[in-house]
């Protein structure tokens, strides 16, 4: 059985439901294939009596019983056909969901996001649907019981119709041999191509604005190149072979009809016996075929589901299953490390502090230092090489991400917004009340602005937010990250892209937060924007350098001179400049 049948069969996606839908649509086949022979049978009786006997009633009468057996034949057709269609759609729906949290967690924790096990689920549901796919599958493991039937009528017909299934095994063996490995590979070019240009689209932009849409589309190119070779030469062998396999089957029936005359010449058969052979045969190695044209659905399909199962073994999200109840917003790291994906170069190196209730802490330190790892590490979007980051006693990576989300607020270095109107993204798409979203959006400072867009909060913003300007998505993405006033708020230099009255709206929401009990961190290089700040902490390479009360922290870092010609550049010994 090949693999992407056995590989399907064995998906955790696929429930008792559904595996007793595929054996009912195996005994569909089985009954399909049978009432098949009411052909051969047909002409078998047709020709052996009917003619000799010249009876009109046993030529209707035998005609009407085929007729009835075709009808049933095509009805139980289409009702497998249906059956592989909600099979399909039932798995699809099933894993969907699964692979989307998984595609989310690669994506988050890695510098090479892609949507192709989503693709992927949607080959494999075409597969199972298709009417070349699943169906040739259930059909080749019958081609024995035709071989049987030839059997029964003459040995020697039966070891003629054997040689050609033989041949057609090995030619079966043979295209996957020769074009499996090619067809693997350009499968995995078309998803590097596909990848490198999933790369570009969003920041087309940039791209437009210095004229690299040449050199980019040349660098599509030539993935794309590299997979249409691989698939042209899969092509032309898989081509070639099944060229050969129809050859030997037209072949096989000319040989069945020569040496099916030659044991009628001898009496050893009847005409009638001649013709049935020949139907059979035809019906019978039909399979065989089909599996030989469509091989390079079955490999894509293999692979698919492959990848499938790959994607939802490697990136799991184990999360307890006990729902814990609302934080009050201590946060406590203890011997942080990480490293990123695939790397052994650790970029946080035993962080260790706790945060109480209500805390606002101003992180700074040089470019590279790891404050933004660490901001994902607080939020539980990647778990800690070693060590812990416990809110409230409970560790943040394992939280269920839905609860957890309802307590964590975070505004990204690059704030990413979603298609959507202004209203579903401050309410992070989820069902809310007005006045919910119009609160976060008072306390961000943005509402007025809000106002002014065309629609109010039902203005549509597009992918990303490219309606707005830097700015305006900023002070939104403040608003989103404010809802419903977390427990614990994360804030990765949030005053980037703010005017003046932008960094007074952000402080006076911090306020507000702080004021609620709200335990926050923050990011940043503008000396104002932590003016406020309870406790500093100064990262250089990846380890907590300075930790404690700001201003306790500024007389370490920041000496005052006796006599200063001019106020002294705020910095640390022994490593860049950093503003607080």
């Amino acid at each position: 059985m090949p693999k992407a049948f056995s590989a399907l069969l064995r998906s955790p996606a696929l429930t008792d439901l559904d595996r007793r839908a595929l054996a009912t649509v195996g005994v569909a086949s089985l009954v399909i294939n049978v009432l098949l022979f009411a052909l051969p049978l047909y002409s078998l009786q047709v020709y052996d009596r009917v003619l000799t006997s010249r009876s009109v009633d046993t030529l209707w009468l035998l005609s009407a019983i085929v007729a009835v057996t075709l009808l049933v034949s095509a009805v139980l057709d289409t009702l497998r056909a249906r059956m592989l269609v909600r099979i399909g759609n039932r798995y699809a729906l099933a894993l969907g969901p699964r692979l989307i949290d998984a595609s989310i967690a690669h994506a988050a924790g890695s510098t090479d996001p892609s949507g192709q096990p989503l693709r992927d689920l949607q080959a494999v549901r075409g597969f199972v649907t298709g009417p070349q796919g699943l169906v040739a599958l259930f059909d080749a493991p019958l081609v024995p019981v035709f071989l049987l039937a030839v059997y029964a009528i003459h040995p020697g017909l039966g070891h003629t119709m054997l040689a050609g299934v033989l041949a057609l095994i090995a030619l079966a063996i043979g295209t996957e041999a020769a074009t499996g490995g090619l067809l693997r590979a350009a499968g995995e070019a078309a998803i590097a191509a596909q990848r490198r240009i999933d790369g570009v689209l969003p920041h087309a932009e940039a791209v437009e604005a210095m004229g690299m849409r040449g050199a980019m589309r040349e660098h599509w190119q030539r993935a794309q190149a590299a997979s249409l070779a691989d698939a042209s030469r899969a092509g032309d062998r898989a081509a070639q072979l099944a060229g050969l396999a129809k050859a030997v089957r037209l072949m096989l029936n000319v040989l069945l009809a020569g040496v099916g005359a030659w044991y009628a010449i001898h009496d050893q058969i009847t005409i009638g016996a001649m013709v049935a052979v020949g139907i059979l045969a035809a019906r019978g190695l039909a399979p065989l075929e089909a599996l030989i044209a469509t091989w390079k659905g079955v490999v894509s399909a293999r692979a698919a589901v492959e990848r499938i199962e790959l994607a939802l073994v490697r990136f799991p999200r184990n999360e307890t299953a006990t729902s814990l109840p609302a934080p009050a917003g201590r946060l406590a790291l203890e011997r942080v490390c990480f490293a990123p994906p695939g790397s052994e170069r650790q970029t946080v190196k035993g962080v260790s502090f706790a945060l109480e209730p209500g805390t606002w802490l101003g992180l700074v330190g040089p470019s590279g230092s790891g404050k933004s790892t660490l901001a994902h590490l607080i939020c539980g979007v990647w778990p800690a090489r070693s060590g812990s980051i416990r809110l409230d006693g409970a560790d943040v990576y394992s939280w269920k991400r839905a609860e957890f989300g309802r307590h964590c607020g975070y505004l990204p270095q690059d704030v990413e917004l979603f298609a959507g109107s202004v209203r579903d993204n401050i309410a992070r798409f989820g069902p809310a009340e007005d006045a919910e979203v119009i609160g976060a959006a008072q306390m961000a400072g943005c509402h007025e602005l809000i106002l002014q867009l065309p629609k109010g909060y039902d203005t549509p913003i597009g992918t990303g937010g490219a309606t707005l300007s830097g700015g305006q998505r900023q002070r939104i993405g403040l608003a989103r990250a404010l809802f419903r006033l977390p427990r614990l708020i994360v804030l990765d230099e949030p005053n980037a892209s703010l005017d003046n009255e932008g960094e007074l709206a952000l402080a006076q929401a911090i306020g507000r937060a702080r004021e609620a009990g709200s335990t926050i961190v923050m990011i940043s290089h503008r000396p104002s924007a932590l003016a406020g700040a309870d406790q500093l902490a100064v990262m250089v390479d990846g380890q907590l350098q300075h930790f404690g009360p700001r201003e306790e922290v500024l007389a370490r870092i920041q000496p005052q001179p006796k006599a200063p010609a001019r106020p002294a550049p705020l910095c640390f010994a022994g490593v860049r400049r950093v503003g607080v």
